[in-house]
């Protein structure tokens, strides 16, 4: 095999690891208001736990540090990358032999203070990591960043949410484990929340000691690309120069487009995506039936995006599955109208496995689509603050129409509250893809260095540059610029 195919193999799994070990977590943490309710937590507790999400709102005013305060010798991506891994497999192995406690103890306060500080470190990485992903495969396919991201993610998700809560459950392994194989009951599932924890923790810290060991030797791949880069006195920005870079790039025509187009489009769907979850449980589906039913959706968030590593015009996919999710979203909503007539009999969960399936499908190809596209238009230089911008943008439109939609949903007939709200965010999503098919097209049709503050000048023979995947041959060594 060439060497440079097995490079590329090697950097998809360690982004393809990080990705998925920054999935665990969020899985994790959205797991644990289901367990406080469990030990009857109020309402205003659960408010308070629900600030551990809030680092990601904000990580875009640490970005520009991340991507400017690093040491050269030791690594741009390692420098923050390392010390993340460890703190945050220290903290879940502390936390491991007090969750239980503070659970049953109903001590929301400090576990929101540990939970949070857990998630500003994983916004830390996901920055980091989103840059790195960036000038990794930014000279082979852009595209490979959204792959690995989506996959790893969803897959650590899956892990962090559903695994646990399925398996972590005594009466779902009592019944359907170990039942079949003649076992006695026991009062607690395939493993507790403490063995969950702490091997998670261990997973932290074997992969940061790989990371600082990788690191560690490739001293004189350091230093070659330290004397290619000493010849580059830009490659490093100060914090200042970082910031105003953020300002310059939220002033730039193509840029105002892009923060209309992201921050829009989810008024089409944001009725399906905050409300059906809800909806089903009110209509008497438990928690349970909703884990079990994601497991099949797995594979289509997982095969999608790597059906979409090739592509080379991701906006036109973006733009191209609009009317489907539409369509999706609108026989789903028909399909859980009746689902107190359809819910206890055989064929309910086969159903709504199946228009779940197509309403994922439409929405893993939008979010690859646009992700890949962000990848694509991220300057190296900046490569984390700048993705980071493009999806903090995302996620406040998202934010927005969810809120909009969940407060509205109050002055509605509740039978049908869901309903309306699908139908008019339906008609909402048609005005909007009639607005932006023309600008969507136009902005995936500009070249690459149309989104950069500062091109790059053309590569010429025999000359080495920061980004990744640009190899430098030294003797028998062959050496990738990632500085890993």
């Amino acid at each position: 095999m060439h060497p440079a195919r097995l490079v590329l193999i090697w950097d998809i799994l360690i982004i393809g690891t990080l990705y998925l070990l920054q999935g665990v977590l969020q899985g994790f943490g959205q797991s644990m208001p289901l367990y406080l309710a469990s030990h009857k937590a109020s309402w205003k507790q659960q408010g308070i736990f629900s600030l551990v999400s809030y680092p990601y709102s904000f990580k875009i005013l640490w970005a520009p540090v991340l991507d400017s305060v690093y040491s050269r010798r030791f690594g741009r991506h390692q420098t923050w990358l390392v010390p993340t891994q460890f703190l945050i497999g220290v903290i879940l192995f502390i936390l491991g032999f007090y969750l239980d406690f503070l659970l049953k103890n109903s001590c929301v306060v400090e576990l929101t203070i540990i939970f949070f500080f857990t998630c500003l470190l994983m916004s830390i990485q996901d920055i980091v990591v989103d840059g790195w992903a960036v000038s990794l495969f930014k000279n082979i396919n852009p595209q490979w960043a959204s792959t690995c991201q989506s996959i790893g993610q969803t897959l650590g998700a899956f892990i962090g949410s559903t695994v646990l809560l399925i398996f972590e459950s005594s009466t779902f392994t009592n019944k359907f484990i170990r039942k079949p194989l003649s076992l006695p009951d026991q009062p607690h599932g395939l493993f507790s929340l403490q063995q969950f924890t702490l091997f998670w923790a261990v997973a932290f810290l074997i992969v940061g000691t790989l990371l600082l060991l990788m690191t560690l030797c490739n001293r004189r791949t350091n230093k070659i690309i330290d004397q290619v880069k000493e010849k580059e006195p830009e490659a490093k920005l100060t914090i200042l120069q970082t910031y105003v870079d953020v300002w310059k790039l939220l002033k730039k025509r193509c840029m105002y487009k892009l923060i209309l187009i992201t921050t829009t489009f989810g008024i089409g769907f944001a009725a399906t995506s905050s409300m059906t979850d809800l909806t089903l449980i009110k209509y008497g589906t438990t928690r349970d039936t909703l884990a079990l039913i994601s497991v099949p959706l797995i594979a289509i968030r997982i095969v999608t995006p790597v059906c979409l590593r090739k592509t080379r015009r991701p906006l036109v996919w973006f733009t191209r599955a609009y009317i489907p999710r539409l369509i999706a979203g609108l026989i789903l909503t028909i399909y859980i109208f009746f689902t107190p007539q359809l819910l206890h009999t055989s064929a309910f969960c086969p159903g709504l496995i199946l228009f779940l399936a197509l309403h994922d499908t439409m929405v893993c190809l939008m979010t690859v689509s646009l992700f890949g596209f962000f990848a694509h238009v991220s300057e190296p230089r900046i490569g984390g603050t700048y993705m980071t911008l493009l999806a903090t943008l995302h996620n406040l439109g998202n934010a927005l129409s969810s809120t909009v939609v969940l407060y509205s949903a109050e002055w509605l007939p509740k039978p049908y509250a869901y309903s309306i709200e699908v139908g008019v965010c339906a008609i909402l999503g048609l005005i909007w893809i009639a607005s932006m098919w023309r600008m969507a097209r136009g902005l995936g049709e500009l070249s690459v260095t149309d989104w950069y503050l500062k091109p790059e000048k053309p590569d010429t023979p025999g000359t080495a540059k920061g980004i990744s995947n640009v190899y430098i041959i030294d003797e028998d060594i062959f050496v990738s610029s990632s500085n890993l």
